[in-house]
């Protein structure tokens, strides 16, 4: 049996919170609403999972998701007007991102991949 990726998790404190913004952000569909403190949202190449903790959130530097996008500021300006916060961009030659924090403070990268 192969292994594939089916879904990266975020904790998070508040789901309807943390639905809105990563369902707007990466266009996923959130299945649907209930209160199992778990909610996926699905996407044509991947998935993201939401789980409600019931402590606080800490160690937000464990994980985080690479968004690659041929239009980086565009979307750093998209994803500000959801409730996104930049917290610094790093240039490089060759690499170039943009650390940004979602509504709850977990760090994500956006990319710039010219030619996706």
């Amino acid at each position: 049996m192969a292994i594939r990726l089916g879904s990266t998790v975020i904790n998070c404190a508040d789901l309807d919170l943390m639905t809105r913004f990563w369902s707007q952000a990466l266009h996923l569909v959130p299945t649907a609403e209930d209160d199992d403190g778990f909610r996926l949202l699905r996407g044509e190449h991947a998935n993201v999972s939401l789980q409600r903790s019931l402590t606080p959130v800490s160690a937000r530097d464990q994980m985080h998701l690479d968004l690659y996008t041929d239009d980086q500021a565009a979307e750093v300006e998209r994803l500000t007007g959801l409730g996104a916060r930049v917290v610094r961009h790093h240039r490089e030659p060759g690499d170039d991102y943009v650390v940004m924090t979602d509504p709850e403070g977990n760090e994500f990268c956006v990319c710039a991949k010219p030619g996706l």
